[in-house]
């Protein structure tokens, strides 16, 4: 089975790749008519009971206490956090930690929780996501595309993060291929690495499945 972890693309239904996947995450504008698609309503906006919530940024407030309210609610939770270095720098001059530090603060991060972004994570970040049994999603092509940097996949896989993929908001995998966005975050990792094949094939291989993934969101869900 194969998950599309994050997509805000209105269009994704009619994208190749969409036919790969058993499950989609869509946190895009408007509702999606297949029962595969999981909807993720950006946070304050009106949810039904089957929605999970998502959280585009941790510096609005109003929309953090709405996570908040529906994370502790059961509802699954697609937060973004650490995409770029502004964010990590502004977090760390207001509040003297990481954006998933203060993710972790607001008891954002646990079974159900979902982290995108993810690019400039140290090893207390992820450490933090590992304990508290929250999952990384990588949207690789989006992330290059607009020059964020590389995540650390391989600080990730060495500490255990559980790791899906998306392909965000399409622009630039216009087929919604998630082989693609696997291929792509491995060569970029070998490159910063400057070392050949630095991801092992079961561990990308795992990025591309669900097992275990839904699972997770509907325990959080059900408790």
């Amino acid at each position: 089975m194969m998950l599309n972890a994050f997509t805000t693309d209105g269009g994704i239904l009619a994208r190749s790749g969409a036919k790969d996947c058993d499950e989609i995450f869509y946190a895009g504008e408007g509702r999606l008519a297949d029962p595969k698609v999981t909807h993720f309503v950006r946070a304050g906006g009106e949810r039904r009971p089957s929605d999970g919530c998502y959280l585009p940024s941790l510096s609005d407030g109003d929309a953090v206490d709405d996570a908040i309210d529906a994370y502790s609610c059961g509802r699954p939770l697609i937060l973004t956090a650490c995409a770029t270095l502004e964010e990590v720098g502004t977090f760390d001059k207001k509040y003297g930690m990481t954006p998933i530090g203060y993710a972790h603060s607001c008891g954002l991060l646990g079974k159900g929780s979902f982290v995108a972004g993810c690019v400039y994570l140290d090893k207390d970040d992820i450490d933090l996501i590992v304990s508290s049994g929250a999952r990384v999603i990588l949207t690789p092509s989006d992330s290059l595309w607009h020059g964020c940097g590389i995540p650390p996949l391989r600080m990730m896989r060495t500490l255990g993060a559980a790791v899906s993929l998306g392909t965000g908001s399409g622009t630039f995998n216009a087929n919604a291929d998630l082989v693609f966005e696997q291929r792509l975050i491995c060569l970029a990792a070998s490159g910063i690495l400057c070392t050949p094949d630095p991801v092992p094939k079961d561990f990308a291989d795992s990025m591309l499945r669900s097992d275990g993934v839904l699972l997770s969101a509907k325990a959080h869900r059900d408790e």
